[in-house]
C-alpha cells in the first residue's frame, strides 16, 4: 500500500459527514472484539502444537491445573508465577507461554493498526456498518502516526476490558456518550474521530436525485 492512498479524504464542511449511530458503533466494536478473542484462542490452541508433542502436553496440564485455581488467582502475576514455578515445567514451555503473553499484549494493538492504516480507518466491524476513522483536521483516512497511535491506545484499552483492571478500557469508550462528536478517549488523544464513511450513503442519495 503506497502512502499516497491516504491522500483522497473528504471535506468536514460537508453535512453529510455524520457521526455513526450509537447502535452501530456498538455491534461494530463488539464484533472486532470477538474476532481479537478468537484469534487470540486459536493462538493459545495452535502455537503448542509448534513445540513439539511434550511441550503440547505439558502446557496442556499446566492449564488444567490453572483451572483448578481461585479464578482471582489468575490475574495475581505473583500467585501465577509462583505457581508456574512450583509446577516443574521445562524451560521450553515457559519460553511459550511468554511468547502467548506477548502475543496476548499485542495482537490487539496490530489488529487495530491493521484496519486503520492499511484498511483506511476500517476495521472488520467498521467496515460492516459503513464506519471510517478519520483525522480530525484534515479528514484523510489515518497517516502511519495516527494510525500507529491509535491503535496502541484502542489495543490498550481493548487488553484492559478482558481482565478485572477493566476500568480504564471502559471509560475509554464511554467517552464519547459525553461530547457531540461521539469520540472515544482514543479519539481525543490522536486527533481523530470515526464518522459514517461516504460510501455508506452515497448510493441512497444518488438514488433519491433521480
Amino acid at each position: 500500500m503506497r502512502l499516497t492512498d491516504h491522500e483522497s479524504g473528504f471535506d468536514f464542511s460537508q453535512p453529510d459527514h455524520l457521526p455513526p449511530k450509537w447502535i452501530h458503533r456498538i455491534v461494530a466494536f463488539g464484533m472486532d472484539l470477538i474476532l481479537f478473542v478468537v484469534i487470540l484462542q486459536l493462538v493459545v490452541m495452535f502455537l503448542p502444537k509448534l513445540y513439539g508433542e511434550a511441550v503440547e502436553k505439558e502446557f496442556q496440564n499446566l492449564i488444567f491445573s490453572a483451572s483448578q485455581l481461585d479464578p482471582e488467582d489468575h490475574f495475581d502475576t505473583e500467585k501465577m508465577g509462583q505457581f508456574i514455578k512450583e509446577s516443574g515445567v521445562s524451560e521450553e514451555t515457559l519460553s511459550m507461554i511468554g511468547f502467548i503473553v506477548v502475543c496476548a499484549i499485542t495482537l490487539p494493538v496490530f489488529y487495530c493498526f491493521f484496519g486503520e492504516f492499511f484498511y483506511r480507518g476500517k476495521s472488520l466491524g467498521k467496515a460492516t456498518f459503513g464506519l471510517q476513522s478519520v483525522s480530525r483536521r484534515d479528514g484523510f483516512p489515518p497517516r502511519f502516526p495516527i494510525a500507529l497511535s491509535r491503535s496502541l491506545v484502542k489495543g490498550m484499552a481493548i487488553l484492559c476490558l478482558l481482565t478485572p483492571f477493566f476500568l480504564p478500557g471502559l471509560l475509554n469508550f464511554l467517552f464519547a456518550f459525553f461530547n457531540r462528536e461521539r469520540r472515544c478517549l482514543h479519539d481525543f488523544l490522536t486527533g481523530s474521530l470515526t464518522v459514517q464513511s461516504p460510501a455508506s450513503y452515497s448510493q441512497p442519495k444518488t438514488t433519491e436525485e433521480s
